[in-house]
């Protein structure tokens, strides 16, 4: 268990967010609020979405295959 543990306050912009994924390599980033109480969780694609051009996302491999048959 980590005693500090990596987390965004509810009013961090997403900027912040996408750079916390990057620099610590997260999937998911705990929103807290200001007297650290878990509000919720932003993937690190949704964090993401603002910092990665449209035209680059489209050229990205999609990581999940669903096989219909």
């Amino acid at each position: 268990m980590h005693k500090k543990v990596v987390s965004a306050n509810v009013m961090e912009n997403q900027d912040t967010l996408a750079q916390l994924v990057a620099k610590y390599n997260l999937l998911t980033v705990p929103i807290v609020d200001d007297e650290n109480r878990l509000l919720g969780m932003v993937t690190a694609d949704d964090a993401l979405d603002k910092i990665i051009p449209t035209a680059w996302k489209k050229r990205l491999p999609r990581f999940y295959y669903y096989d219909r048959g």
